[in-house]
This record gives structure tokens, sequence and C-alpha cells, in this order.
């Protein structure tokens, strides 16, 4: 009789075997879900979700968890390609641009190309950057050539020249600034062609080479180019203010600074530690 009846419910089309009975979940289970779900703040269909979800078998459950994070990968990316491109703020170029002068006037700065190519990983705001300080050296090297036309006595003098360059800027002009400049000028009168920027910064690097890096006899040395400077273009005809302090410029000049110190110290670890592994490995090679 069992055979017939197998047999009957197989011509039926119904599928012989042993079915799982359902588990109902713990109730204590149930209610330590519910409490977990409402300190997460789901939503009312989030919660009836999550008691449907108990009483399922464990394959469905797996089931479900795929299907959801397959779904959440969806919305990720639509939020990802969607997603605005950056973009340099106004603001944020303004700032740019009105830093740009400061850094390239600094008595900090040691060298005047290449200081837009710090690593860092907004390529627009790196873009601008440079942008701003192109510019920049451009209109200096301008200023520069401008104030240099006849002869010597028919130069412009340092003081009017300096008000030229920070025209539009928040620098002050006054003797570290009007320092500087006299060098730029200097170097200019020897090189005026493109390779002006690149033997401003050899000779940057050779006064404070000369000076040991003391910021005494680095003044010292940019006093000596100013007064030279001031003998040989145009009259002396206007007094530069040795006391003023540019507030602007002496942020930009601390922030260069620290920026140095940095670099300085992260240079010196990196050959220490280099010195260390030399070392090392001498003392191996000796041991074997």
């Amino acid at each position: 009789m069992a055979s017939d009846d197998n047999t009957s419910d197989n011509n039926n089309g119904e599928v012989s075997g042993t079915i799982a009975p359902l588990v109902l979940p713990n109730q204590n289970i149930v209610a330590a879900a519910r409490h977990y779900a409402d300190k997460k703040r789901l939503r009312g269909e989030q919660l009836t979700e999550i008691d449907v979800f108990l009483k399922d078998p464990p394959s469905l459950r797996e089931t479900k968890m795929m299907a959801n994070l397959l779904a959440l990968g969806n919305q990720v990316e639509k939020i990802v390609t969607s997603k605005a491109g950056y973009e340099v703020s106004a603001d944020l170029e303004t700032n740019i641009y009105k830093y740009a002068p400061a850094v390239l006037l600094s008595s900090k700065v040691t060298v005047y190309k290449g200081l837009e190519n710090v690593p860092a990983a907004w390529a627009k705001i790196t873009a601008v950057a440079q942008e701003a300080l192109t510019q920049k050296r451009s209109n200096i090297k301008k200023a520069i050539r401008a104030s240099v036309h006849g002869d010597d006595p028919e130069h412009q003098n340092i003081f009017d020249l300096a008000k030229v360059i920070v025209k539009g800027t928040q620098c002050t002009v006054n003797v570290v600034l009007c320092a500087h400049i006299t060098l730029m000028r200097a170097v200019y009168l020897k090189v005026p062609g493109p390779k002006f920027w690149d033997k401003l910064d050899v000779r940057l690097a050779k006064i404070r080479k000369e000076s040991g890096g003391d910021a005494g006899k680095i003044t010292r040395a940019f006093r000596h180019i100013l007064t030279i400077d001031q003998d040989k273009h145009s009259a002396k005809d206007y007094d530069l203010d040795e006391k003023t302090v540019d507030n602007f410029q002496q942020k930009v000049d601390n922030l260069i600074d620290v920026g140095a110190v940095d670099a300085a110290t992260s240079a010196q670890a990196d050959t220490t530690s280099a010195q260390g592994a030399s070392t090392s490995v001498q003392g191996a090679s000796t041991s074997a």
C-alpha cells in the first residue's frame, strides 16, 4: 500500500521527500532583535522585515542578505558616478592669489621656482596655485624689466619698484622686502632671459650657504645688496621704513620657515635612518 501511495504521489507531480519543519525563533531572541532595531532607529517597514527575517529558514536569510548587499552596491555606485567633480571655489582661488606674492617676496623663501610642486592630493588646487605663482613671477619680472630702461641714473628707484610689485597685494613696502627685490634686480641685469629665476635660486642658495644659515649674516648680505642698488639706480629721494612689521608677510614667512624646518627634519631623519641601516648591514657583513 505504501508503494501504491508513493506511485500515486509521483504521478500527480508532487515531489516526494522529507521537508524540514519550520522552527520559529525563540521569543527572547525576537525581543532582543526588536530592541536592537529600535536603537538603530529603523523605520516601521524595516522593523516588519526584521520580524519576517527571524522566521525565515537559513537559506532564505542568506539569499536576502546577498540581495541586500548587491542592492547596496548599486546605490553606492550611483552616488560615486553622479558625484560632481571637485572645483576650486572662488574664495579659495582669491586666497591663493593673495598669498602667492607674499610667498615670492618672503625673506624665508629658499627657492623661487618649484614652490608649487609640493606634493598635494588636490590636483586642481595645485593647478590654481601653480598658475598664481607663475603669474606673479611673470609680473615681478616685467616690473623689474620696466625699472631698468635707460641709463642707471634714469632707472626706477627701489622704493618705487617695490610699490609697483606689491600693488594689489597685502604686502607692505619695507627694508626687508626692498632688499629681496634688489637681489632680483641684480640677477636680472646679468641674466634677463628665461634662466632668470633659475639663476636667482642659485644666488639665493649661495647667500644662505656662505652665511651658514645665520639669520644675522643673511640680513647683512641683503642690506649690502640693497645699498649697492640704492647707490646705482636713480636718486635716493625716499626713506625706507625700518620699523614697520608687515603682519601678513610675517605670517607667510613663519609658515615658510616651519615648512623648511619640517622638510629639513624629515630629510635628517631619512639620512639618519639610512646611515643606521648601512651600519647594520656593515655589521652583519663583518659578523658573517
